[in-house]
């Protein structure tokens, strides 16, 4: 069995999106149990930190998908669109993909802005209304962005053609 530097990198890729989706998520609980807004400045600064490693991520197993595309179909180049768990899996990673670069950090730093406004006494009257509104959007957000993953991981595993009746 040959195996490929591109599937080494790529199974690195998708270590990392993990490492960043459930750190994000540990972050976000850890944020909410904060009571000092400056506590909870400073816990979305980290998860913003961290978060900038999603792109790389991202970039990482675009690269090196298309790499492992390459090496499984040398002879044919446009073979692999007759694979529907291969064109499936990409779908999904673009939604997962565009997902996370609109809606995540949109919504973090709207609550951010919230949590900087509340620590200066300018909030708007219904900040707790506000606040429970994005907790719930970036719920939410963890939750679809988990769920498609796990998806592509399915697909990954189930969808090659090496698991009779599945696909």
């Amino acid at each position: 069995m040959k195996v490929s530097i591109t599937f080494l990198f790529h199974l690195i890729g998708f270590g990392i999106l993990c490492t960043t989706l459930l750190a994000g998520f540990m972050l976000d609980r850890k944020f909410r149990a904060q009571t000092d807004y400056s506590l909870k400045l400073f816990t979305a600064g980290i998860a913003r930190t961290i978060g900038l490693l999603s792109p790389v991520a991202a970039i990482l197993l675009l690269a090196t998908g298309i790499g492992n595309i390459n090496n499984r179909y040398l002879g044919s180049p446009l073979a692999w669109y007759n694979e529907g768990w291969l064109v499936a899996k990409i779908m999904i990673f673009v939604v997962l993909v565009l997902n996370g670069m609109i809606y995540g950090p949109r919504l973090t730093r709207n609550r951010t802005k919230l949590v900087k406004a509340l620590s200066d006494q300018s909030a708007p009257a219904n900040a707790e209304e506000l606040m429970r509104s994005y907790n719930t959007q970036i719920t939410l957000f963890y939750l679809v962005q988990t769920v498609l993953l796990l998806l592509i991981l399915f697909l990954s595993v189930f969808g090659t053609g090496k698991h009779p009746g599945l696909f």
